[in-house]
C-alpha cells in the first residue's frame, strides 16, 4: 500500500503541473468523492483516503493524467499515409513484437509515470478501439534543460553574463489514426520556434514503431485560406486576432487586431486589405493566422490556435482538455478538405 500511495502522490504532483484544480475536482465528483479544498487538501484529505478505501485507483488517476498532459501547450505537426499502410503499422501483433524486442512490452499494460527522466523515455503505448482499433498512441517523457538570463557579474575587470539553469518536464505524443493521419505533438519549446531538430529526435525514438518512410506532410494551407475567406459566415464560430497573406514574390501583408480580445471581423477596412491581395493575385495565399474557436457545444472554453510556422503545423499555446483538443483538430481537418 505504501508504494501505491507513493505512486499516487507522484501522479497528483504531475496533475498539479499539467492541469488545474477544477479538472481534478470534476474527476472526484464523478467518482463520488468529496472535492473541496486546495491542492494539498485534495491529495491528503480527498485522494489519498479514497485510494486507501479503493474508491479510486491509480489506474483511474493515470487515465486522468493522460487526458490532460497529452493535450495543449504543444506544437502539432500533421502527416499522412495511405489508410492500408496505417492499418498495417497499427497492428497489435506488430507493435507488441517491436516493444518486446525493445524490452518495453510492459508499456502495453503498465504505463510509466515519469517525472523528469535522465534521457527521453517511452511511457505509454495504447490503442483507442471501437469495433476495430481506430488509433494507436505512443507517448514519450523527456526532461528539457534551458537557460535564462540572471544578470551580470564583474570578475577581474571583466563583465560576465550569468545564466540560470532550469529543467522542464515535457510530454511528446505520436498518434496514428486508422485513416492515415499521424499527429506528432511536441511540448512547446521555451526558447525557439524551430522544431525540426525536436521532430527528428522524437521520430528517431519511435521510428521502428512508426517509420518515417511513407509519410508526407499534410499541409494546412487549404484550411488557412478557407478560414480567412469565410470569416464572415464563420463569425459565430471563430474570432480572428490576426492573419498574414503572402505572394510568390515574397511580399507579405499582415492584418492584426488591436489586441487578442478584438476581432478582425469588426475591423472591416483592415481585413479588406488582405482580401484585395488574395483577389488580385492568384498566387497569393494565407500564410498564417491567430484565431480563437469560440466556446460552443463541443468546447469547454474558448480555444486559442496558432496557424503559423510550417505548412503542416498548428499550435495550442494553453492547456486544454482532450475533448477540446479533438474539437480543434476535427475543425481544422474539416476546413482543410472543404471544397468551396
Amino acid at each position: 500500500m505504501y508504494e501505491d500511495l507513493k505512486k499516487t502522490k507522484l501522479i497528483v504532483d504531475l496533475l498539479r503541473q499539467t492541469s488545474n484544480l477544477q479538472v481534478v475536482r470534476e474527476f472526484l465528483k464523478a467518482k463520488g468523492v468529496a472535492s473541496s479544498g486546495n491542492w494539498d487538501d485534495i491529495f491528503s484529505k480527498r485522494i489519498e483516503p479514497a485510494v486507501a478505501a479503493y474508491k479510486i485507483t491509480n489506474a483511474d488517476l493515470i487515465a486522468l493524467l493522460r487526458s490532460v498532459e497529452e493535450c495543449g501547450r504543444q506544437h502539432i505537426f500533421l502527416y499522412t499515409c495511405p489508410s492500408s499502410q496505417a492499418i498495417e503499422l497499427m497492428e497489435r501483433h506488430r507493435i507488441s513484437g517491436i516493444l518486446k524486442k525493445r524490452g518495453q512490452v510492459d508499456l502495453l499494460t503498465h504505463p510509466r509515470v515519469l517525472d523528469q527522466p535522465q534521457i527521453p523515455e517511452l511511457a505509454d503505448v495504447r490503442w483507442d478501439t471501437a469495433d476495430v482499433d481506430i488509433s494507436v498512441t505512443i507517448k514519450e517523457i523527456e526532461s528539457r534543460e534551458f537557460h535564462y538570463f540572471i544578470g551580470t557579474e564583474l570578475h577581474d575587470g571583466n563583465i560576465h553574463k550569468v545564466y540560470g539553469r532550469q529543467f522542464q518536464r515535457a510530454v511528446n505524443v505520436a498518434k496514428l489514426h486508422r485513416d492515415g493521419l499521424l499527429e506528432i505533438r511536441l511540448a512547446s519549446l521555451a526558447n525557439t520556434s524551430k522544431y525540426e531538430a525536436a521532430i527528428r529526435r522524437f521520430w528517431k525514438q519511435i521510428n521502428d514503431l512508426i517509420p518515417l518512410d511513407g509519410f508526407t506532410e499534410l499541409s494546412l494551407s487549404p484550411a488557412k485560406d478557407r478560414l480567412w475567406v469565410e470569416r464572415v459566415p464563420l463569425a459565430k464560430l471563430i474570432r480572428y486576432s490576426d492573419s498574414t497573406v503572402r505572394d510568390d514574390a515574397g511580399n507579405v501583408l499582415r492584418a492584426a487586431a488591436g489586441s487578442d480580445k478584438d476581432d478582425l471581423n469588426h475591423k472591416v477596412a483592415v481585413g479588406q486589405s488582405l482580401d484585395f491581395l488574395l483577389q488580385t493575385d492568384k498566387n497569393a495565399y494565407c500564410e498564417g493566422a491567430n484565431i480563437w474557436f469560440k466556446k460552443a457545444d463541443g468546447l469547454s472554453a474558448e480555444s486559442h490556435v496558432l496557424l503559423n510556422g510550417d505548412s503542416n503545423e498548428f499550435a495550442l499555446p494553453a492547456n486544454c482538455s482532450e475533448a477540446d483538443y479533438n474539437y480543434v483538430l476535427s475543425q481544422l481537418r474539416y476546413f482543410n478538405r472543404r471544397v468551396p
